[in-house]
């Protein structure tokens, strides 16, 4: 019986190729191939499948961080489509940012073809995964951060994904009407979700917002 439906969208065409050849070895089944962002997303809304191996560093305007936001954007993931990040950089930014927006699994190329294959089938069945490479880099960041027991106490804001989603957005420069166009809603429901964030947060404008979840490491540091 065949395995989980697979896309694979990387920019290069003998990697697909050879992902390929290795998935269908094993019965997965990779019903489409994209080479940037904005083909993965047209694939994954035109064809059925179960995960998505999605490279971070993919040419265009829409990278592979961008396009697992849009993807994820509606939903976690939960009885559709999955996303895997499959890519070479084992950096922690590019790990939070994947999965903080919603990607079930984090693994670099280097990955072993046993290591994958149980990756994906844990990840079709509900779980997440990091390879073995960053979860050792996750620990060491864990380790170095400015944290007193309690501190994260005001945690209980309560901030829904979708919220948290908006805020990270609005720290990163974008405006209301940006982060309607990324995330394909209406100013206005971008605006009710602001309202509750500031509430939630127990602020008032936008700079205050921002600078609390600083605070809180909910977003990260903007770098000068």
């Amino acid at each position: 019986m065949s395995k989980e439906r697979i896309i694979l969208a990387d920019d290069h065409e003998l990697f697909r190729r050879g992902m390929r050849q290795l998935l269908e070895a094993q019965d997965y089944q990779v019903v489409a191939e994209a080479a940037d962002g904005r083909e993965a997303l047209a694939r994954a809304a035109d064809t059925e499948a179960d995960i998505i191996l999605l490279d971070i560093g993919m040419p265009g305007e829409v990278d592979g961080l961008e396009a697992a936001r849009r993807l994820l954007a509606d939903g976690d993931g939960d009885g559709g489509l999955k996303v895997v990040m499959l890519t070479v950089r084992g950096d922690l930014d590019a790990l939070f940012s994947s999965i903080g927006s919603g990607a079930r699994g984090y693994l670099t190329k280097d990955t072993s073809p046993e290591q994958l294959f149980t990756a994906i089938d844990v990840v079709a069945h509900g779980g997440t995964v990091l390879s073995s490479s960053v979860a050792g880099g996750l620990g060491e960041g864990i380790r170095t951060l400015d944290y007193r027991p309690g501190s994260y106490a005001q945690l209980s804001f309560d901030l829904s994904d979708r919220e948290l989603q908006i805020l990270r957005l609005l720290a990163s420069s974008r405006s209301p009407e940006q982060i309607a166009g990324v995330l394909f809603l209406s100013k206005k429901t971008v605006q009710n979700h602001l309202s509750s964030v500031y509430r939630k947060l127990g602020v008032k404008n936008r700079a205050e917002a921002v600078l609390k979840a600083i605070e809180m490491h909910l977003v990260e540091r903007p770098r000068t």
